[in-house]
């Protein structure tokens, strides 16, 4: 049970999810999340998110009932309908028998569709819309594509705060501490780097849209809806997301492999130390045993990426393809690229992660190596020609 007074009458009621294992079914979250939500007492009560996932209802309800009756809320902002947010809407509903949702036009079509919720049940907001609350005014705005195109983000005017849904947001529950000065910021931070590269990455264009509307506010505190509050540095994360937005690296390589027996890692191995010699920062990520949503974060701040792509059964090595392809619908631009691998008798495979890798604009650093089988003091000069044009390429 995680209750908090974030300011006077603003409070947190949201809830740890320590069960799910893969966001969306897809993103490895091994320590967790959390699904924010905040309660705003005056003389119209409104909670601010729609909730939780599916399955939380009880907490949630415990929450609000520690700070006031939830059949007392009159408003349920909804910024974003996921069903990770508003899974709980349905229960809360029922609870509160006269709240109105306050949503985006599109959202509550999804969330119609999802819910089955009566039209009478919605108040829609366009931009700048402002609802009063008594002391304390919600003003919106419309945030399309951060990360679904329902999406609107709501700012209390009163106390500079923003609540700014999945925008800013990071894996990993909140233990204890709910604020940046409360946390291990390294970690959220790094998180919120996945989170970004895997839920919000292909909408980059939409995050600089936001960022550019949002510009003009004094923004004392960001409430995001996953993730620590940010009231000491809320520009630590807003700066985070504008240099991912804008796909700015740093001069660091990523070596990203798959290895079926022994043969790619090696050369992997020895790339990485001949580039560390030359004074390169370089990261290695085994496409094997680590989950690609590590691979789609460290690629985000590298400039250039390096596969390590076995051929299997005439194509690129499975989890290699894999990535490269989440690398195309993230729509990740402006790196460099090279390859590497091996193959036991008819290679090839790598030219399918080069032609989606040339599809999406990026410019590769020759030569290309493959191998038949170990690696051979010939291959070594290959080697050694890639490392002199990577490091070109950083300087």
């Amino acid at each position: 049970m995680t209750i908090c007074e974030i300011l006077p009458n603003i409070y947190y009621v949201g809830v740890n999810d320590r069960l799910t294992r893969f966001f969306e079914g897809i993103w490895f979250i091994p320590n967790g999340i959390s699904y924010n939500a905040y309660l705003i007492i005056d003389e119209k009560v409104t909670l601010v998110e729609g909730g939780a996932k599916a399955g939380f209802e009880r907490e949630l309800y415990n929450n609000i009932s520690m700070v006031t009756s939830p059949e007392k809320i009159d408003y349920i902002v909804v910024n974003h309908s996921e069903p990770d947010h508003s899974g709980t809407l349905p229960f809360l509903l029922r609870i509160a028998s006269n709240a109105k949702i306050v949503s985006s036009t599109m959202a509550k079509n999804i969330l119609m569709n999802l819910y089955n919720i009566p039209a009478d049940r919605f108040v829609t907001v366009k931009d700048g819309d402002i609802i009063e609350l008594g002391e304390h005014k919600l003003r919106f705005f419309n945030t399309p594509g951060v990360h679904w195109p329902d999406t609107i983000m709501t700012y209390e005017e009163r106390n500079k705060i923003l609540f700014s849904g999945d925008a800013f947001g990071s894996y990993g529950t909140l233990d204890g501490g709910l604020f940046d000065d409360e946390v291990d910021i390294k970690f959220y931070l790094e998180e919120a780097k996945r989170y970004y590269s895997n839920i919000v990455g292909a909408y980059a264009y939409a995050v600089l849209n936001a960022l550019k509307k949002l510009s003009g506010l004094e923004i004392r505190i960001i409430a995001p809806s996953h993730g620590p509050i940010w009231r000491r540095e809320p520009s630590k994360i807003v700066s985070l997301y504008e240099k991912l937005s804008k796909y700015e690296a740093e001069d660091k390589v990523l070596i990203i492999y798959g290895s079926m027996y022994g043969f790619t890692r090696e050369l992997a191995e020895y790339i990485a130390k001949k580039l560390v010699e030359e004074g390169v920062r370089v990261e290695l990520h085994n496409a094997v045993n680590e989950h690609p949503s590590y691979a789609l974060s460290k690629a985000w701040d590298s400039k250039i990426i390096i596969f390590g792509v076995p051929t299997y059964e005439n194509i690129a090595f499975p989890p290699i393809y894999y990535i490269a392809y989440l690398l195309t619908i993230k729509k990740l631009k402006n790196r460099y690229y090279a390859i590497f691998g091996s193959s036991g008798w008819a290679g090839g495979g790598y030219k399918q992660i080069q032609k989606m890798l040339d599809q999406l604009g990026w410019e590769m650093v020759e030569p290309v190596i493959e191998i038949r089988g170990a690696v051979k003091k010939r291959d070594l000069e290959k080697v050694n020609e890639l490392v002199k044009n990577i490091k070109r390429k950083l300087i």
